[in-house]
């Protein structure tokens, strides 16, 4: 087996979002166990995924830690002790105090861990939708005949990121998949390329911020292309169409 060509073909991504068939998905099983870079290349994608359901992730406010030990502090100091000898006062004195700390980080734990559960619930909830609309659309054009597919390896600027392209021929229709892709400085923006004879074609800026919340992203329509690349250029640069920054993915079709 060509290692490098299957992982290209798609089926990584095919197989993630649960659009292989039983055969397909038996003989990537199979190569997982075999090849390591099909394993480290099925990692690599579920990760990109993972990531994006949980960058929305909220962290408590530091504030509310701080308000419940002073709550329960509050509520220590009226615990009636008066009645015990005082060699008891004492031992019951720390014991209570442990047992408020206890009960402190107990509190604060819970409600930690009650935010972030909320939270993650609903941005696994709105992943699984956006995947399902994924796959969706990606079925579709995997169904129509006169699509193909460009899987994007990373170049050696960037040898972990990958991208997608999903061309019609006939509509002339580009969609992208920016399956991974290093978050850009600010005053940097990626961009896609189709290739022709060697000559880089214009199909429009990545918006990253869309792209991390629609994982399907139409770009400009492509008439011709034997190739497709994403580079990452400077915002404003002066001509647009011509590329100027470093290649981050290339793939054929």
């Amino acid at each position: 087996m060509n290692v490098q060509e299957y992982i290209l073909s798609g089926i990584v991504e095919s197989y993630v979002l649960g659009l292989a068939s039983d055969e397909e998905r038996r003989e990537f099983e199979k190569a997982c166990d075999q090849y390591s870079e099909v394993l480290q290349a099925r990692i690599d994608f579920e990760t990109a995924l993972e990531k994006q359901a949980m960058q929305n992730a909220i962290i408590p406010p530091a504030e509310l830690k701080a308000k419940i030990f002073t709550e329960v502090r509050a509520a220590g100091k009226v615990i009636p002790m008066m009645s015990a000898p005082a060699r008891s006062m004492k031992w019951l004195k720390y014991a209570v105090a442990a047992c408020i700390v206890l009960l402190a980080g107990s509190l604060y734990l819970n409600i930690t861990l009650s935010n972030e559960n909320k939270k993650l619930k609903g941005s696994y909830d709105l992943t699984l939708a956006e995947l399902d609309e994924v796959k969706k659309d990606i079925r579709i054009l995997q169904e129509n005949p006169n699509v193909k597919m460009a899987s994007m390896k990373g170049m050696e600027v960037s040898p972990a990121s990958y991208a997608t392209v999903y061309w019609d021929t006939t509509s002339h229709d580009v969609y992208l998949l920016a399956n991974n892709l290093p978050v850009p400085p600010s005053d940097k923006q990626y961009q896609l390329w189709a290739l022709l004879d060697g000559q880089p074609i214009d199909l429009g800026m990545i918006d990253y911020d869309l792209k991390q919340k629609k994982l399907l992203v139409r770009m400009k329509n492509a008439r011709n292309a034997q190739a497709f690349a994403i580079t990452l250029e400077k915002k404003d640069r002066p001509n647009p169409s011509v590329p100027g920054g470093d290649m981050y993915v290339m793939g054929n079709l």
